[in-house]
């Protein structure tokens, strides 16, 4: 599968809740790692989101009516990265995973990047999806900023035209 990215996802007043919401008011745990087998792995943040709570259930609605798609949901979660905090490249479980850029960076640091493909600059209310087989990995931020995704890894169903 092609890499789609779509910017401008949502409206602007639920990007501006979903940023303060993830930021200040969702618990954030410490110790998770994007490739569990690699001891050298940096341990960076994130947390597990209820499927069936109304918002997610609604954000994940809303993505397989953008792609045109119906998806299987496997899980969904948040990824928090501050400053020193990168990922490394992994593959994901599933088909497809699809990241939403929740919060703002300042001259978009803390770029995506699918091996082999061209750098995707970290830019608030930005959605990425891609085949989950695909090695990817998410860049640290600048100091003083914070770097938040929300993660849909899925299975396809099947298109919708």
């Amino acid at each position: 599968m092609k890499t789609i990215i779509i910017d401008n996802w949502l409206n602007k007043n639920l990007v501006d809740y979903l940023e303060e919401y993830f930021l200040y008011k969702f618990p954030h745990y410490y110790g998770h790692k994007s490739n569990d087998e690699d001891p050298d792995d940096l341990v960076f943040y994130n947390s597990n989101l209820n499927p069936q709570d109304a918002l997610n259930n609604y954000l994940f609605y809303k993505l397989q009516k953008t792609l045109k798609m119906k998806l299987k949901l496997n899980r969904m979660y948040i990824n928090i990265q501050h400053p020193g905090m990168p990922g490394s490249f992994h593959a994901d479980d599933g088909m497809m995973t699809c990241l939403y850029m929740v919060t703002k960076t300042l001259n978009n640091k803390g770029s995506f990047e699918i091996k082999n493909e061209p750098p995707v600059d970290f830019i608030q209310n930005r959605l990425i999806a891609f085949d989950a087989s695909k090695e990817h990995r998410g860049n640290a931020p600048d100091k003083g900023e914070v770097r938040i995704t929300l993660a849909f890894k899925t299975n396809f169903y099947k298109v919708i035209l």
